[in-house]
């Protein structure tokens, strides 16, 4: 599933990095990442992929709540879902961009245990039936993301989808979750939260 992206949301997405590694850099660096343009980056394309997200569910009359683009102190910061709805669905949004699909793939890092100075991850926090990973590509050439699959958490734990990353240097603080993995699930486990609707 695909959704347009519009220049006011690169505008809004790149606001937010700015905002939010200047006040959370140092809880970056001690987790190893130093680079400030990769972590803007990183946030921008997370912000992206949550605008195209939340607008994909609203297309298919799903009343999710909106991205957060508040900043918060590291401390005060939430790792609840990302997006929620009506019925108490709780949506993770997972965000990859071009370029990192193409140098390793297309997967979604886990902040995994603690390790390296880092907070567990939301995802591993809320294995339930009402908590869906929703990963997607993100293209800013072609302002637009790539939807794959709104799945239980639940079902990618069930199944051992959660796997060591293949960059050997973040096994010790993270997990991953393959694309390529996600596309053995069938039609109805990767989309079967929102059969109901029409698919564009």
């Amino acid at each position: 599933m695909t959704i347009e992206l519009k220049k006011k949301d690169l505008e809004i997405a790149t606001q937010f990095a700015n905002d939010r590694v200047g006040l959370s850099i140092d809880h970056y660096k001690k987790r190893g990442q130093g680079s400030l343009d990769k972590i803007t980056h990183d946030i921008t394309t997370g912000a992206l992929g949550e605008i195209g997200i939340a607008r994909a569910l609203k297309r298919l009359g799903i009343k999710s709540s909106k991205p957060d683009f508040n900043v918060y102190d590291t401390k005060k910061k939430s790792y609840d879902a990302d997006l929620t709805d009506n019925s108490g669905n709780r949506f993770h949004c997972k965000s990859q961009c071009v370029e990192s699909a193409n140098k390793y793939g297309k997967s979604y890092i886990l902040q995994y245990g603690g390790n390296g100075m880092g907070h567990v991850d939301k995802l591993f926090r809320n294995v339930t039936n009402r908590d869906f990973l929703i990963p997607c590509l993100v293209d800013v050439e072609n302002m637009e993301v790539i939807i794959y699959g709104c799945i239980k958490i639940e079902t990618i734990v069930k199944k051992e989808l959660i796997k060591m990353p293949r960059v050997k240097w973040l096994e010790y603080s993270k997990r991953a979750i393959y694309l390529e993995d996600l596309f053995t699930l069938s039609w109805y486990e990767r989309w079967g939260r929102l059969k109901k609707q029409s698919m564009v």
